[in-house]
């Protein structure tokens, strides 16, 4: 396999750090709840963002459109939590 393709794999994409609660503050919006509709994503996705979890393209999408934001301010790239593991196990199989 392509080695690019393989890192890409290997990597997530995820809202930048912080991100969500900066965009938060300086909007003025002061609930978690208010904020999820501006984004367009409910009160617990918005949770599950903030911890990490990958997010939708729509989500993306929304936070940038709420934001006037290109989607590369929104995103980061990061390994996958897994992907230590299974490239691991790919080096030790090469061996």
């Amino acid at each position: 396999m392509n080695r690019t393709v393989e890192q890409a794999s290997d990597m997530m994409g995820v809202i930048r750090p912080g991100l969500l609660d900066r965009l938060k503050d300086h909007s003025g919006i002061k609930s978690d709840e208010a904020f999820a509709r501006t984004i367009g994503v409910s009160r617990e996705t918005l949770n599950r963002l903030k911890k990490g979890e990958e997010p939708s393209l729509r989500t993306v999408i929304g936070i940038a459109h709420a934001f006037g934001l290109a989607l590369g301010e929104v995103v980061t790239t990061v390994p996958r939590p897994d992907a230590s593991e299974a490239t691991n196990g790919a080096r030790s199989e090469a061996a």
